[in-house]
């Protein structure tokens, strides 16, 4: 608002002191400086000493038009004005008035009856009188303020008097909020910041009610340190918990680093004690090839998500992990440490969770063997395991590999690998004897692949031609089978499964070409199917998500599909078959749909073995305008009860909107309510004249 009216002022003095016009009657008249006047009639009165424009005036200037009915330079006065209609134009900003005037050595003015447009945001602001008392400061008076079309707008502001500074803020005295031409609320102050950045300032509250928190309040204060730090600091004021105190911090780095911070803190007054959590991520690339990157996620105490988790699916939260890694990249090498730490919230406390503190990983990537098809490549693990109570200790994995591609048959894409992973441990404070031990396994494997494909002419509408592309795909893993159970036992790596398994895979890929006789011609992915399946001669077999049968030697089907119907429309499966109790293993599918017009819908469902069934259920319905309905729901059957369940109802106007939302979860509910005006709250700024 600063902006728009500093820059509309100091505009008149420019326009009126560069041009000077001559006593004629021209139409036209070009300047040097790039100004151009046309009006009926432009001339020069010496008693006054004054230039007059008048008659459908026109001055065009530095992307900035000025209508009027007349514009005169008194120079005796050292004053310039322009009077009736007088409207200026910059890109599609205006700003109206029914006379402006300036002083061109104070460069001090008014405008009586303003109206200020701005495209950016509707912003729409009026007064009696406009004026520049200073270099940088502006008063208005009985001036209006809203984002809202109409002659009568939904809502607006309204203050006696509007005081403005640069860098500074609007400072309005006896403000009164109205909605339509009702008054609601009635500020003796009112503050809005004006500066030309990013804007300090207070956000719009939100409120609600929940069975845990009673009634709450959250009072957002968005807060500008620097040009590259922000944060966003509020107060959680809760009937039945207490105060609590929030903050949203994000920074950007000369380096190019970016990251932030939440945290939260509250006293409990149910539980009588101190709850809170903290969230940090940060990037930072030092160079091409150094690389780093953090993630933290800590908790007071352990039922904190249970009581104030707000995301979907936070609130039933097993475990927090919070991680640092560095890592270097070479040509051919790569080298990364990595901190893990993990917080097991089921757990009675942390003390027996298992941290792996630090990982040193260093990489060989393939690199090929003088000009023959074999390749070599490294991978080297250390890994030191450390926890208050149970086994402790290190572990370094050595896994060396040495490939061979060929593609000497035409048509057949032929790979083999023979690779060697040997483990050493140090251990202590468990059930095991302290000491050090080691064990060696081999692997082995081969993959034979082909690529067909084949374009079809179809003629369907603007779809024109379809491209089938069909991989077959047979591979062989293999390792022998060798007891480990003297082995320490820190995670799967340290239990190799046999393996003595030939495995099949068939993946089709569908893809359109679509012509348009206004555009280039586009393509999209319509389909995509791959079925898989394995054979086990001997050994075992570890599948978590199938809980296989040892005794089978065929695993289970795998079928993964995803079919684009339409732009708007999109299938997706993943489920396992088992061909010896002929029924599905696992199930996951989904179906997304979705309009131009805001409306959308998803529908997803997953089983496994009896085990887990869990149904969940999104929908966005915008066709009863001007309301938005959403609804999200999670079942589980195995509970047979909703994990959750989420409504809300936003009713939407051009400039203004509010949101009634009622989440429900096991021992929690929650109401809440949020008002939305266009314009207020918003961070950035607008620029007009």
């Amino acid at each position: 608002m600063k902006q728009s009216l500093r820059q509309f002022l100091l505009t008149i003095c420019l326009l009126l002191t560069c041009a000077v016009p001559s006593p004629a009657t021209e139409t036209a008249l070009p300047d040097a400086s790039g100004i151009q006047i046309k009006a009926d009639t432009i001339g020069y009165d010496k008693n006054s000493d004054s230039y007059n424009a008048s008659g459908k005036v026109r001055i065009d200037w530095s992307g900035i038009i000025l209508f009027a009915d007349t514009v005169s330079l008194r120079q005796q006065e050292n004053r310039a004005v322009a009077e009736g209609n007088v409207l200026f134009i910059k890109d599609k900003n205006t700003l109206k008035g029914s006379q402006a005037t300036m002083d061109l050595a104070t460069q001090q003015g008014e405008i009586q009856d303003a109206t200020l447009f701005v495209k950016s945001g509707n912003f729409r602001l009026t007064g009696k009188k406009l004026q520049k008392t200073g270099d940088d400061d502006y008063r208005i008076e009985n001036g209006t303020f809203t984002t809202c079309d109409g002659e009568v707008p939904s809502w607006k502001f309204k203050a006696a008097e509007l005081d403005v500074s640069k860098n500074d803020y609007a400072v309005g005295k006896h403000a009164v909020f109205y909605i339509k031409d009702v008054p609601v609320l009635y500020f003796p102050y009112i503050i809005y910041p004006v500066l030309e950045e990013r804007q300090s300032g207070l956000m719009i509250p939100r409120t609600g009610l929940s069975s845990k928190k009673g009634f709450y309040l959250e009072i957002p204060y968005y807060l500008v340190i620097s040009p590259s730090q922000e944060a966003t600091l509020y107060l959680d004021i809760q009937s039945e918990r207490g105060v609590g105190l929030g903050a949203n911090y994000q920074y950007l780095l000369r380096s190019g680093g970016h990251g932030e911070a939440q945290a939260y803190l509250i006293y409990d007054t149910t539980k009588h004690k101190m709850r809170g959590n903290l969230l940090q991520s940060h990037q930072q690339s030092f160079s091409p090839t150094l690389f780093f990157s953090s993630k933290i996620e800590l908790t007071l105490d352990r039922e904190f998500y249970q009581d104030y988790g707000e995301a979907t699916g936070e609130y039933n939260r097993q475990y927090l992990e919070s991680s640092a890694f560095i890592t270097k990249h070479w040509e051919k090498y790569s080298l990364t440490t990595e901190l893990r730490y993990t917080e097991n919230l089921i757990a009675e406390n942390n003390k027996a969770t298992l941290q792996e503190l630090p990982i040193i990983t260093f990489s060989g990537l393939k690199q090929q063997l003088f000009d023959t098809p074999f390749y070599v490549s490294m991978d080297a693990t250390f890994t030191n395991y450390y926890r208050q109570e149970g086994l402790q200790g290190q572990r370094i994995a050595l896994h060396p590999m040495l490939s061979f591609y060929s593609a000497a048959i035409p048509g057949i894409e032929s790979a083999a690998w023979v690779g060697y992973l040997q483990r050493f441990y140090n251990t202590y404070d468990g059930d095991l004897a302290p000491g050090e031990s080691d064990s060696g396994i081999p692997d082995v494997g081969a993959s034979f692949s082909s690529t067909l494909s084949r374009v079809y002419d179809l003629d369907w509408g603007s779809l024109q031609r379809v491209r089938h592309t069909i991989i077959p795909e047979i591979g062989y893993s293999y390792l022998p089978l060798k007891n480990q159970e003297n082995l320490p036992f820190f995670d799967f790596s340290d239990r190799q499964v046999a393996q003595n398994m030939v495995s099949y895979s068939l993946t089709n890929y569908l893809t359109g070409k679509y012509l348009s006789p206004d555009s280039p011609a586009s393509y999209r992915d319509l389909g995509y199917l791959r079925i898989s399946q394995g054979y086990e001669f001997s050994g075992t077999r570890r599948d978590v998500l199938t809980l296989v049968d040892d005794q089978h030697p065929f695993t289970d089907i795998r079928v993964e599909a995803k079919v684009n119907a339409t732009e708007r429309l999109a299938l997706l499966l993943d489920s396992r078959f088992n061909p010896y109790r002929t029924h599905f293993s696992t199930t996951n599918i989904a179906a997304d749909v979705s309009d131009s017009e805001g409306n959308a819908a998803r529908l997803g469902y997953r089983f496994s073995r009896d085990e887990v069934r869990y149904l969940e259920g999104r929908f966005t319905v915008s066709y009863l305008e001007p309301f938005v309905f959403r609804y999200l729901t999670r079942y589980s059957f195995d509970t047979k009860d909703f994990l959750e369940s989420y409504y809300a109802l936003e009713f939407k106007q051009q400039c203004w909107g509010v949101n009634f939302s009622y989440r429900e979860r096991p021992g929690d509910r929650r109401f809440l309510i949020s008002f939305t005006l266009s314009g207020i709250g918003s961070l950035g700024n607008f620029k007009s004249f």
